[in-house]
């Protein structure tokens, strides 16, 4: 494969070691072997990421700046900045002399990846990371072009939509739209099976004919960001539909433009990891109806001059929905102090929204409405005061209900922008004050559902990062217990303190093994034991192969055993977590698979796992001698401990 060659896959990622890589490996990427650093520098800078996405492109003199320096352990190479930021990621994650996981940076943070992970030399995935969004897209035909979305989240979903309306491009906008096997799956009623189903066939041979007529949105538009507000749940049998269903049934999107500024994308669908589309995209124009409300829960339209239309229990604010519509539009050609201005005023009309609505669930809407939309624009640097606003109407509303989305928007709005563009000390200070207004949060609202993933969130902190305090981790999992013991988040405290206690007592562990048998830990007494807790985008070759060897090895003094808990979606994680055993035949060793990763997967949850990929390493007593020991250092153990 030659070195211009581009794939994608990713993970934030900060600057690592620098190691030597084999002349040979560099003859074979193409790359010229000499001293200086100018023509392997312009050469990775020159390789362009396949899809479009925001990462840094050094100027010459910036380039000036660069660092090129090989790796080893995946063969390879990175660029970056003299100061320390990566900016490229390049290597060869199979060892056949070939590139095949192409990464690209921005600001120090890995945001894009390219991968070819059937290693023909061509690729096949592209995987946007970090702050540029979760979108994974599977090119099947490898024509460079995204066939089918893997991972999408709703307001990517809007965002494609745009472009695919800018572009008059109707594969783009295709490729949004429920399948007919998912709209299978989704098991609605008869009559609503049959409305969804004549929508999404009204969108797919409409929409071309839309896009060419439409005069809105041209090339020079520009999309701004979602206008969602919090997801809907339809719950089995509300109305002939067997399944829950998570749903978006009036989404927008706002975008910039001189004859427009928002798009109604009518009802969304969550399936698995994606979200779909089912409707025809609309332009609002104020002077007209939509021709489509929402599909599952029909809500009165707005964006018309029937004042019937827009009346919101308890008074009409029809004046300030006009007026959220104007303020939108001059947001898009504002610049400098103008939009830090602007942005402050569609604050208060949120507000005055919030205020002025009766109903307790709209009335709930507006307020994260406003949460979300000051803390997005302070993210971006919009609103440099919004952390401000927030605050004082917190300080203002002491007693409402719903404030706790508030505060949590706020906190993670003020580490997001330090993360993404601040110094590493700056970082670094960020994350120290976001873990201690979690602190404070989890003590101001105590039963909030936020408050539970607060206190995982300290308690990891404790027990992984620089503190390892592990002490002070475990009463942090004994607080969350003890508040939310039949949550997710009590059931994963309650395993992280049983891991935590495992030197003095043994680990008990029960689950399936992937023939279906019953496993449990207490039948492997008097062998060491290793527990790899996994995925298959952190299971590299690598370390199949040694555990592999290590099993082979070892086989009368140790048992390994695979806990596999992939993916958040059930069907999904089963089924790539069994292809990826038939690919790999090395794994032999006893597997169990419970899906849902650290968050959600029963397996993890029985002892706490709070990173992945997590090896531990228990003695013929079941008791921990290791925590995460990690596959490079079991050897070295387990001869210790056989001696």
């Amino acid at each position: 494969m030659t070195f211009g060659l581009s794939s994608i896959s990713f993970r934030l990622i900060f600057a690592g070691t620098i190691m030597a890589c084999t002349f040979g490996l560099l003859n074979n990427l193409g790359l010229k072997i000499s001293l200086g650093q100018e023509a392997p520098l312009k050469k990775a800078i020159s390789i362009k990421a396949k899809q479009d996405v925001d990462y840094e492109r050094p100027t010459e003199d910036v380039l000036k700046q660069c660092i090129f320096a090989t790796t080893k352990d995946p063969a390879g190479f990175v660029v970056h900045h003299n100061s320390g930021r990566i900016l490229r990621r390049f290597v060869d994650t199979n060892g056949d002399n070939k590139l095949d996981h192409w990464a690209y940076f921005n600001n120090g943070l890995e945001v894009y990846r390219d991968l070819d992970t059937n290693f023909d030399g061509r690729t096949d995935q592209y995987r946007w990371i970090g702050p540029a969004g979760t979108r994974w897209g599977i090119d099947q035909n490898q024509d460079g072009k995204i066939d089918n979305w893997k991972i999408i989240s709703a307001e990517e979903v809007a965002y494609e939509c745009f472009e695919a309306i800018r572009s008059r491009d109707a594969d783009r906008f295709n490729r949004l739209l429920l399948t007919e096997s998912e709209l299978d799956a989704l098991q609605l009623g008869g009559e609503l099976n049959k409305d969804v189903a004549a929508r999404i066939q009204k969108a797919r041979s409409e929409f071309d004919n839309m896009a060419r007529k439409q005069k809105v949105i041209d090339g020079k538009s520009r999309f701004l960001d979602s206008g969602n507000g919090r997801p809907q749940l339809m719950a089995g049998g509300s109305f002939g539909n067997r399944r829950d269903l998570v749903i978006y049934d009036q989404a927008s999107c706002f975008f910039e433009s001189e004859k427009g500024n928002q798009i109604a994308l009518g009802s969304m669908v969550r399936v698995g990891n994606v979200w779909r589309m089912i409707e025809l995209p609309e332009i609002v124009d104020s002077s007209k109806q939509l021709a489509s409300g929402g599909a599952f829960f029909p809500l009165p339209q707005y964006g018309t001059t029937n004042a019937a239309t827009t009346v919101v229990t308890g008074e009409n604010l029809s004046k300030l929905y006009d007026e959220l519509t104007k303020l939108d539009g001059k947001l898009g050609q504002a610049k400098g102090v103008r939009v830090q201005q602007l942005e402050k005023q569609k604050a208060d009309i949120f507000v005055q929204f919030y205020v002025k609505t009766d109903d307790p669930k709209m009335k709930q809407d507006w307020l994260e409405n406003l949460a979300d939309s000051v803390a997005h624009s302070y993210q971006q640097g919009r609103f440099d005061d919004g952390l401000k606003y927030l605050d004082k109407f917190v300080s203002t509303q002491k007693t409402s209900t719903g404030l706790d989305y508030v505060v949590w928007s706020a906190i993670f709005a003020e580490y997001g922008r330090a993360n993404a563009n601040g110094s590493n000390k700056q970082r670094e200070s960020a994350y120290l004050r976001m873990i201690s207004r979690l602190d404070q949060f989890q003590t101001d609202y105590p039963q909030s559902g936020k408050s539970a993933d607060a206190l995982i969130q300290l308690a990891v902190h404790d027990e992984v990062n620089s503190t390892d305090d592990q002490k002070t981790a475990i009463e942090w999992y004994q607080a969350c217990l003890k508040r939310f013991p039949d949550t997710k988040y009590g059931r994963r405290s309650k395993g992280a303190i049983s891991r935590l206690s495992a030197e003095k007592l043994p680990i008990s562990l029960t689950s399936k093994q992937v023939d279906g048998k019953q496993f449990d830990i207490e039948d492997l007494k008097k062998k060491l034991v290793v527990l790899h807790f996994w995925e298959t985008w952190c299971f590299p070759e690598t370390d199949i192969k040694e555990l592999a060897r290590l099993s082979e090895k070892y086989k009368d003094e140790l048992i390994i055993v695979g806990c596999n808990i992939e993916g958040s979606n059930a069907t999904d994680g089963t089924k790539q977590f069994k292809d990826f055993l038939k690919t790999n035949p090395e794994i032999t060793w006893v597997q169990l698979h419970e899906p849902g990763s650290v968050e959600n997967s029963p397996l993890a949850h029985q002892l706490g796992i709070s990173t992945e990929p997590a090896v531990f390493l228990l003695d013929g007593d079941g008791r921990l001698i290791d925590s995460n020991i990690g596959i490079s250092n079991l050897e070295r153990e387990i001869e210790r401990q056989l001696r």
